[in-house]
């Protein structure tokens, strides 16, 4: 079997499900060329199956809406790939570690790796640095960015659908949102209340 293509962007499950629930998902579906790794996938396929009759608005439903739409256009786009990690890593930050495992062995692949996580960010930007690989490491909303920075949606959807991820998330407090918000130059306050506009 062919090996899968390496895009320079890599995501996490986490960073696919919250941009998969944002009213901007088909432009980013069809715009961006991404990779995630064979842990995440295997980890948006739980999602899907554990959550079978998930109540409408929940975080359950939520979970799974996402990770239907990523692994639908996984199977259908050639310009999303999925990577096999070996070993494959397990445990509940498994899909973390999986990005963790691909960049130390394929860094100068990407350019881009979003994660949700505040911790896994850290991490992967330590192992970026001890390999001197040229690697920006971001929160979800950096996906989005790369949208209205192609000009693919204008600054009142992107700061729309950066809201909407964070509340949609649930994201409160000071060092959630300042994270979410991260690496990205653009005033929003013009579209948005302050409770969800970086400190």
């Amino acid at each position: 079997m062919a090996s899968e293509p390496r895009h320079p962007l890599l995501a996490d499950t986490s960073s696919l499900i919250a941009v998969a629930n944002t009213d901007q998902w088909d432009v980013l579906a069809e715009s961006l060329a991404l990779t995630t790794t064979n842990v995440c996938k295997h980890e948006l396929h739980n999602h899907v199956n554990s959550n079978t009759y998930a109540p409408e608005g929940s975080r359950e439903q939520y979970l799974k809406r996402g990770s239907q739409r990523v692994l639908d256009h996984l199977d259908d786009s050639s310009s999303w790939s999925c990577v096999s990690v070996v070993p494959r890593p397990h445990g509940p930050d498994a899909g973390e570690e999986s990005l963790k495992q691909e960049l130390s062995e394929h860094g100068d692949s990407y350019q881009v790796v979003s994660l949700l996580d505040g911790a896994a960010r850290r991490s992967i930007r330590r192992l970026a640095n001890n390999h001197g690989y040229d690697v920006d490491i971001v929160g979800p909303p950096y996906l989005l960015y790369v949208l209205l920075d192609n000009d693919l949606i204008s600054k009142a959807e992107f700061c729309e659908a950066t809201g909407q991820m964070i509340r949609t998330e649930g994201w409160t407090g000071y060092e959630v949102i300042k994270n979410a918000w991260s690496s990205i130059p653009v005033d929003c306050s013009a579209f948005l209340d302050g409770d969800i506009l970086p400190p």
